[in-house]
């Protein structure tokens, strides 16, 4: 047998329905205290959704009274809910009912039960008014967190439904997707609603990975500096482009790329000749294009006066420099006109060169740092 003073000992067995399953399911107006008046909630909330996890909570509780009164401790069991849109109105409520019961029965202690979706949100409401004894976690046949699951999944379909910076790509996209493909379905044009479909999917998967519609933004806010960035970006991009149609354009009219798109077992054969013959052409403008590229990022550093922009501009600038002659004989031994020992030579001589460079500006760098 216990002592006589735990025997004395007041609690309170406290089943939490934080959404308020119970008011909205069972339609049961909360507080409600007493182990018959518990247990008639629990069966009409049962009776109302078979698979709620509340009703199994609320049993939970009365059978954990029924061994605490056995045990020869004075208890009692309640329940007390929420509101249904949860937050802070949902825990000014917990709290008012929780004092509505202790006004009712002067417990010394609370014993929670739970499904365990919340108990994190709960337990400092309780700890405010009485002291938190025990919690007990009631697990149905699922899993332990598929109610946390259900409620984190909710969270992101509300943010997804309301929330403009994603709603415009969840709900406005497919939205125009499905808009288009019916009017053109009406009009029987299926074979352009289906291109149309993937034109539009292609256009906004490119600005949302790409962050165009950012960049867009930002072009009127751009300083003078960054014309020559957006300049220097876009002519090596057409530089570069131009290179590679030039390139497939030259190698599409050799006999070699019909024989081998005839039989790829001839790809082996004709593949080096076939790529030298598209790097000789694609060389000039995308060296061109890199230049470019290099080249802006050079003066804007100047501009802005960012000393470490300029000095790796400069770097990049000269390794571009000495790997053209290289990459040129590259690809005339690809197309057996070349020379080994000339590539080889330009090779040291170009990393001869960029070694200097690199030590130049690296000491250049601890010189200014140090002073």
């Amino acid at each position: 047998m216990p002592p006589r003073q735990e025997r004395e000992s007041k609690l309170l067995v406290l089943c939490v329905d934080r959404d308020d399953d119970v008011g909205t399911k069972a339609m049961v107006k909360t507080p409600v205290m007493g182990r018959e008046a518990c247990a008639k909630v629990a069966s009409s909330l049962a009776i109302a959704d078979p698979e709620e996890a509340d009703a199994n909570a609320i049993f939970a509780a009365i059978k954990l009274h029924d061994e605490i009164m056995r045990k020869g401790y004075a208890s009692e069991v309640a329940v007390v809910a929420g509101r249904f849109e949860g937050g802070v109105e949902a825990d000014q409520k917990l709290r008012k009912e929780l004092l509505q019961i202790t006004d009712a029965y002067n417990a010394d202690g609370v014993i929670l039960v739970t499904d365990g979706a919340e108990d994190k949100e709960v337990l400092p409401i309780l700890q405010g008014v009485l002291p938190v004894v025990s919690v007990k976690r009631v697990v149905i046949k699922h899993s332990a967190g598929v109610e946390e699951t259900y409620e984190v999944l909710g969270r992101y379909l509300r943010m997804l439904i309301y929330d403009p910076r994603y709603s415009k790509f969840f709900l406005g996209l497919p939205g125009l997707l499905i808009f288009a493909w019916g009017v053109l379905a009406f009009l029987g044009r299926i074979t352009e609603a289906t291109t149309i479909s993937l034109g539009i999917m292609g256009i906004a998967f490119m600005i949302r990975g790409f962050n165009l519609d950012k960049h867009a933004m930002s072009l009127a806010h751009i300083k003078p500096s960054g014309y020559i960035r957006l300049f220097s970006a876009l002519a090596a991009m057409l530089s570069i482009a131009a290179g590679f149609f030039q390139g497939f354009a030259t190698i599409g009219t050799m006999p070699e790329f019909a024989f081998a798109a005839a039989d790829a077992g001839l790809f082996f054969r004709y593949g080096p000749k076939l790529f030298g013959e598209f790097l000789l052409e694609t060389l000039n403008p995308l060296w061109i294009g890199l230049g470019l590229f290099f080249g802006g990022g050079f003066l804007v550093g100047l501009i802005r006066r960012r000393r470490f922009a300029v000095l790796r501009s400069t770097v990049a600038l000269v390794a571009l420099a000495f790997m053209y002659l290289p990459v040129q004989q590259f690809s005339l031994i690809l197309r057996g006109a070349g020379n080994t020992f000339a590539l080889l030579s330009m090779l040291l001589m170009g990393l001869a060169a960029i070694f200097v460079v690199i030590t130049l500006v690296y000491q250049h760098v601890r010189e200014r740092a140090q002073t």
